[in-house]
């Protein structure tokens, strides 16, 4: 099983379904391991699976195990590295975008995971904790023979792929990476072999990226991705804005239509200004239905009666059997108009209420 390039979101997920098919037909299974590290979570998922896979598994580091790579290997007890590869551990890290507190949180963070990396090299090297905390100060590289003494792998097997010698820590991370990966691929069997460009290529042209290639760097093509997503959200806010607009236009425009047609109902009717007021207080709390309702139980055009009023609601889900509380919550602008126009009505709710 070959496991190669960088760790992404979602990786974690995908191995564990991988491994799980292969437990099931085999019992002796070894991984082959090339990684810069990624994700410390989808990272930590590997770390689990395999170790507690019940599997016996052999993991081969081939090229490099950089960063949560490293960590990775630390799952089992049967860990093997080319004589021309390398392994590389430092202290984990990350960002955060946003407030003093949100930085602080990100940074209690990393040191839990710290930690926890310092527990896994404690209890794979036998060193005490001052020696490998030691580790996480920078980037500590390990040739084969140097992982062998400090007890990181059980042995060092012949290279998978020739390739020239150089110092990692001369050339950084990321071509060290490379030059392995470019060596792999080489071979006859590449097709079993993910190569980072790859992906890069099946991301731009997932997301249309016009402003980068598979050549470029991965700090770039992250770049890229993150303007993509901040145009997308600056879109998606606009149509928002848009929409509450509209919106807002809308209720706008129905309640001056509410408005017109009680002041169309209520035109013909003998009422003083201030029934009028109460008349139209009840269309536009409760809805011109329950206006018609109310005019349509009153014996001559004056302010209303609110429990007629409430009995005519009854056939329409009524309101009879409302106490206080539910006009308070349901109406309470309705228990404003029965407290000026049907006080004993009015009184009786209150009185039942506070007990009076």
């Amino acid at each position: 099983m070959y496991a190669t390039g960088t760790i992404w979101d979602g990786d974690g997920v995908y191995f564990m379904s991988q491994l799980s098919e292969l437990e099931r037909n085999y019992h002796d299974i070894t991984l082959k391991l090339h990684t810069v590290g990624g994700s410390v979570f989808d990272g930590n998922l590997i770390f689990n699976a395999l170790q507690n896979s019940k599997a016996d598994i052999r993991i081969e580091i081939i090229g490099l195990a950089a960063s949560m790579g490293s960590v990775i290997t630390m799952s089992r007890n049967k860990v093997y590295m080319v004589e021309n590869g390398f392994l590389m551990i430092h202290a984990p890290s990350g960002w955060t975008d946003g407030t003093a507190q949100e930085h602080e949180e990100t940074a209690k963070l990393l040191r839990s995971i710290e930690t926890n990396f310092t527990k896994k090299l404690i209890a794979r090297t036998g060193k005490d904790n001052e020696y490998v905390s030691k580790w996480m100060i920078g980037d500590h590289w390990f040739d084969a023979e140097k992982a062998l003494k400090e007890g990181l792998i059980s042995g060092i097997i012949e290279p998978e792929a020739e390739i020239e010698t150089f110092n990692p820590e001369d050339v950084g991370l990321i071509e060290t990476r490379n030059r392995f990966a470019a060596v792999l691929m080489s071979r006859p069997n590449k097709q079993s072999i993910i190569d980072i460009t790859d992906m890069k290529k099946l991301l731009i042209a997932a997301l249309g990226l016009m402003s980068v290639t598979e050549e470029s760097s991965d700090t770039a093509v992250v770049e890229a991705v993150k303007g993509l997503l901040t145009a997308k959200e600056t879109e998606l806010n606009k149509q928002i804005n848009d929409l509450k607009t509209a919106k807002d236009k809308a209720e706008g425009e129905l309640a001056n239509q509410k408005k017109e047609a009680i002041a169309t109902m209520l035109a013909g009717a003998n009422l003083t200004d201030e029934e009028k007021k109460t008349y139209e207080n009840i269309g536009m709390t409760s809805g011109i239905e329950a206006l018609q309702t109310v005019l349509a139980k009153s014996n001559k055009p004056q302010a209303p009666n609110i429990t007629g009023a409430i009995q005519g609601k009854t056939a329409q889900g009524g309101r009879a059997d409302w106490d206080f509380d539910k006009w308070q919550k349901e109406d309470p602008r309705g228990l404003e108009v029965m407290a000026k126009t049907d006080p004993d009505a009015f009184q009786i709710l209150f009185n039942q209420k506070y007990q009076k």
